[in-house]
């Protein structure tokens, strides 16, 4: 049993030796020869990569030229493509918020339809009215009626006198004082009637 001890001794004395002696001192050595090398101004990772791949295992682990190229054109293919997909977002959110103005004005344009529809049937209903009321003024007397359309707003008088003829719009303006049927006079024929 002392033998077996003693050659385990040996042996784990053996492995130390190998570590202290030979493993740490050759690593410190390459450590300081890399740092003494890089604060020269050589690039010992270019070399080492240079001349690596000239050794059968290592040069596996090393990426060759074409590999290097290979990964810029990668890299700025993926550039590329992180650029154009940035651009299509942005054209994406600006097709939204064009629909979005498309939409609204849609929206206005249909209020405005129905507006226009309605005061175009309110236009209707007051020009019949303005008939109706303008042919009940073609049985009053002209005089009455000259005293009726003096007290009217001018641009009610003017519409109610449009829709009378010629000749009932003469009576009543000659029943009017001078000054009256002059000034409807001048606001019938600005009104192109």
């Amino acid at each position: 049993m002392a033998k077996t001890y003693d050659e385990e001794s040996k042996q784990t004395n053996k492995v130390q030796w190998f570590f202290f002696v030979i493993f740490i001192p050759a690593l410190f050595a390459i450590a300081l020869t890399w740092i003494v090398m890089t604060i020269a101004g050589i690039n010992v990772g270019d070399w080492a990569s240079k001349h690596a791949a000239d050794v059968p295992v290592i040069s596996s682990v090393f990426p060759t030229d074409d590999e290097k190229e290979q990964e810029e054109l990668i890299g700025q293919l993926q550039h590329t493509l992180d650029e154009k997909e940035a651009k299509i977002q942005q054209l994406e959110q600006e097709k939204a918020g064009l629909n979005a103005n498309i939409d609204e004005l849609e929206h206005q344009v249909g209020d405005l339809e129905a507006k226009l529809t309605k005061a175009e049937d309110t236009d209707e209903e007051q020009e019949a009215q303005v008939k109706q009321i303008s042919s009940s003024f073609r049985e009053v007397d002209p005089e009455q009626a000259a005293a009726i359309i003096k007290n009217l707003d001018q641009p009610v008088a003017v519409t109610v006198l449009v829709n009378l003829s010629a000749n009932e719009r003469g009576a009543i303006l000659g029943e009017m004082e001078p000054k009256d049927a002059a000034k409807l006079t001048s606001l019938l024929l600005t009104n192109g009637n």
